[in-house]
């Protein structure tokens, strides 16, 4: 029997069993960093969708952005909203200030002052959220593109003491619904209002001579009044207004019209009176035809007369009772009103402080923080649970 040598046969080496805790706590260190990702941009927007409200009760000619700042109190500029300053004089560097707040919705500037009455040109233009803006209480100018290409800018609030709107001032203001004519503007510049496409209707003022260039073109109404004084309508002023379908025009004669291109690709009817239909038949074209079936009064100048006619009669009636009232009470009733100005002064200032706490009329100051940090604090531990939970089953599966 021969003997025969076993065959020697190396032991394999064991694998190495890898640190276990080790890839937990890598895997959950990589959730944690995912949530960090998500959760904290997420935050981050639902506090920018809320918005901030913030107030500067006063300000220094020129030095509006450092009130601001102040006022801010280390609230990040992306989340302000609604900004309402309450007094002082606006220079075109504090309206450059404002640019510097890329949300704002809403600007409140009634109770301040504008430099010599201008609002300069470039003012706030081509803001991507501005809905609503109050103009300073003294403003008599618009300037040139002051406002134009707020796409979102649906309402504006401006005194009566407003006489000059500059060209292109409203331009591409497509969501703009109105606009507040007053009897005092003398001028409405070279394509102002162009491309408003939610403007439905609009009275232009009495005192009005010239409507300019494109000044409505591409605009969104269905009619129009032209003022008593128009006496010329340049080329394109109504250009591509396709809604437009009624023109009253309370003049005696048709004003003069640059061309045809005045009413390009519009078709309506020109209300005038009776005795003005022969002199607008050079307007016929484009589907421009002149009917004399005007009535009535000029509306803004019949607004006017009644206004003024109402307050006139309340003051003779005011008048008259105070002639009639007895001598002997006139120290009585002197002793009265003392106490009830002094009542209305006590009320005012009340009333005031009140102001200034709500500082945005048209939306309520916003709370900041549209997701909790509860919620979000839960969402994170759910989703390390989650991930430590996934990598027990995946080291289980592998063992």
């Amino acid at each position: 029997m021969s003997n025969k040598t076993k065959p020697h046969y190396e032991p394999r080496p064991k694998p190495k069993k890898k640190n276990t805790a080790l890839r937990i706590l890598v895997l959950v260190v990589a959730v944690a960093l995912l949530l960090g990702i998500i959760i904290m941009p997420l935050q981050s927007f639902a506090e920018e969708a809320d918005g901030v409200s913030i107030v500067v009760e006063n300000f220094e000619t020129g030095k509006l952005s450092e009130a601001i700042n102040e006022a801010l109190d280390g609230t990040d500029f992306n989340h302000v909203t609604n900004l309402a300053v309450l007094e002082g004089t606006l220079s075109p560097s504090d309206y450059s200030a404002l640019l510097n707040i890329p949300n704002l919705k809403n600007i409140e500037l009634a109770g301040t002052e504008t430099e010599n009455g201008i609002i300069p040109d470039n003012a706030i233009p081509s803001r991507n959220q501005l809905t609503y803006i109050s103009l300073p209480k003294n403003t008599k100018e618009i300037g040139e593109k002051a406002f134009s290409n707020n796409k979102k800018l649906v309402k504006i609030s401006m005194p009566d003491t407003v006489t000059t709107i500059g060209n292109y001032a409203f331009e591409a203001c497509e969501a703009l619904e109105s606009f507040p004519v007053n009897e005092k503007i003398t001028s409405i510049g070279e394509g102002a209002f162009k491309d408003c496409k939610s403007i439905t209707e609009f009275v232009i003022p009495s005192n009005i001579t010239e409507i300019y260039g494109y000044t409505f073109s591409k605009c969104g109404f269905s009619e129009i009044i032209i003022g008593p004084n128009v006496k010329k309508i340049h080329d394109g002023a109504f250009a591509d207004c396709n809604a437009l379908k009624d023109i009253y025009v309370y003049t005696e004669n048709a004003p003069e019209i640059a061309n045809s291109g005045v009413f390009q690709n519009v078709g309506a009817t020109i209300h005038v009176y009776e005795d003005s239909v022969e002199s607008f038949k050079a307007w016929e074209g484009n589907n421009i035809k002149p009917a004399g079936d005007l009535t009535g009064e000029y509306p803004i100048e019949a607004a006017t007369e009644a206004s003024q006619t109402e307050t006139e009669s309340e003051t003779e009636a005011v008048s008259e009772a105070e002639t009639e009232a007895p001598a002997e009470e006139a120290e009585e009733e002197e002793t009265q009103k003392e106490t009830e100005d002094n009542d209305e002064k006590e009320t005012s200032t009340e009333a005031s402080a009140q102001e200034q706490a709500a500082p945005v009329q048209n939306e309520p100051e916003s709370k900041s923080g549209g997701i909790g940090i509860v919620p979000v604090i839960i969402i994170a531990v759910v989703c390390l649970g989650g991930g430590f939970a996934a990598a027990m089953i995946v080291m289980k599966k592998k063992q």
